[in-house]
């Protein structure tokens, strides 16, 4: 009856001894995807910086050199005159920026 004891403790603790080994590698194989998926969300974060960066460059372009042709005609003199500065050369590129954090 004591070798029976033995056989029982053995196979429980060996089992155990796999859940716990188990459950260790899931903890691991989620700590691998959450690792992935952080540096897509990464990679995204530099790629959407990357467009923002060129949209606001458009925009000023845009802005610079087009709209300034555009509402040429609608002022005389002065107003004119600091319009066109303004938006040439006042006007700051915009800060447009990312909502995804790195």
């Amino acid at each position: 009856m004591l070798m029976l004891d033995d056989s029982l403790l053995t196979k429980e603790s060996l089992e155990r001894e796999y859940r716990e080994r188990m459950k260790e590698q899931e903890r691991q194989a989620i700590r691998a995807i959450i690792a992935v998926k952080t540096l897509l969300i990464i990679a995204k974060g530099v790629e959407l910086s990357k467009k923002l960066d060129d949209i606001a460059s458009e925009m000023q372009e845009y802005t610079s050199k087009t709209f300034v042709n555009n509402i040429k005609g609608g002022f005389e003199g002065k107003a004119a005159e600091a319009t066109e500065t303004y938006l040439t050369q006042t006007m700051k590129k915009p800060d447009l920026k990312s909502p995804i954090k790195s």
